[in-house]
């Protein structure tokens, strides 16, 4: 015996089908109606399984749902068209009716992941594509809206913003804080340009500072 969803169910899958990006009815009922019939209609329907209309495939066949919602591996109906099972050999032999194309599973595969927007609800400025939330606006395409993007059109993915200034170091002229590009390390030594170390407050000709970090700094002393 089939499973019946409540009507209050029913409802909802209905109500928030409509908003998928993938349409049923102009896309996904032409592949049922083209290569599963006439198996899958009428009263008494192979397995169980009426596949005539979206009410009726979501309604699934004797053996429960062939519809898991968000997860097409798991879903039966996807399990046999990719597997060429369905349309069978009768249908394939008898009644001339080749298996799915490669693009008709991808779209039923793609129309199942859709489903899961249904019990999505994304942030402002997303969206839900085939049960993912995505930005209506990503000029830089690196997954962070453009409202909250620290580099819009620069591909930073990871809003690294040193000097936290809003700008994101990608795209910041000046990503370093005026203390981080002024900041002296520890002298380690200083010498003059033979290499002999001496002192560094000496006031002797040009001396060399070298610093913990190995830059090097050329002084010219003033007597």
């Amino acid at each position: 015996m089939k499973n019946y969803i409540t009507p209050l169910i029913f409802m909802f899958f209905f109500s928030c089908s409509i908003g998928q990006s993938i349409d049923y009815e102009t896309q996904i009922q032409p592949i049922f109606s083209n290569s599963c019939m006439p198996c899958h209609q009428g009263s008494n329907p192979s397995a169980g399984l009426d596949l005539t209309s979206y009410d009726n495939v979501m309604l699934g066949s004797n053996s429960g749902a062939v519809v898991d919602i968000g997860d097409y591996q798991n879903s039966v109906i996807w399990q046999e068209v990719s597997s060429g099972d369905m349309p069978n050999n009768i249908a394939n032999n008898n009644m001339g009716i080749p298996d799915l194309t490669n693009n008709e599973v991808e779209l039923i595969e793609n129309w199942i992941l859709d489903l899961q927007c249904m019990v999505i609800l994304c942030e402002e400025n997303y969206q839900c594509v085939l049960g993912e939330c995505l930005c209506i606006n990503d000029a830089d395409t690196d997954e962070v809206c453009d409202e909250s993007d620290n580099c819009p059109n620069t591909w930073n993915p990871d809003q690294t913003d040193s000097d936290n200034d809003g700008i994101g170091d990608e795209c910041d002229s000046t990503p370093l804080s005026i203390d981080e590009t002024t900041r002296k390390y520890e002298v380690m030594k200083t010498v003059n340009l033979l290499g002999q170390e001496v002192n560094p407050e000496t006031k002797d000709n040009t001396i060399i500072k070298i610093y913990q970090d190995g830059s090097i700094e050329k002084i010219k002393q003033i007597k």
